[in-house]
């Protein structure tokens, strides 16, 4: 499998309803990519993804570089970024992740 790290962040990006050759699918492909590389190096790589899909919103510099990059606020940041966690729960349960979509529906806060 080729960028298997990519291929589930577009996937989750597409999911979560934003236009894939935009700048803000862009960046926030490469947020959800940086994020998922840096912990969680024991689970496989959809996993690392989708958990990061489901803590980005909390994560301040996140929110601070959307806001920065896409020259919005951070509020207007934090409700984009709010759309992962749902968009990461239903790629999972599209892909029959079942344990992943239970502890997902558990720590999420809807």
């Amino acid at each position: 499998m080729i960028f298997p790290r990519r291929r589930w962040s577009v996937r989750v990006i597409k999911t979560a309803g934003f236009q894939i050759r935009s700048l803000e699918a862009s960046l926030l492909i490469d947020l959800l990519m940086h994020a998922s590389k840096k912990n969680l190096k024991g689970l496989p790589v959809a996993e690392q993804v989708l958990l990061s899909a489901l803590r980005m919103f909390q994560d301040r510099t996140a929110v601070a570089k959307v806001a920065e990059t896409l020259a919005i606020s951070s509020s207007a940041a934090e409700r984009a970024l709010a759309t992962l966690p749902k968009a990461a729960i239903a790629v999972a349960t599209e892909n029959k992740m079942k344990s992943f979509v239970e502890v997902a529906n558990r720590i999420h806060i809807p």
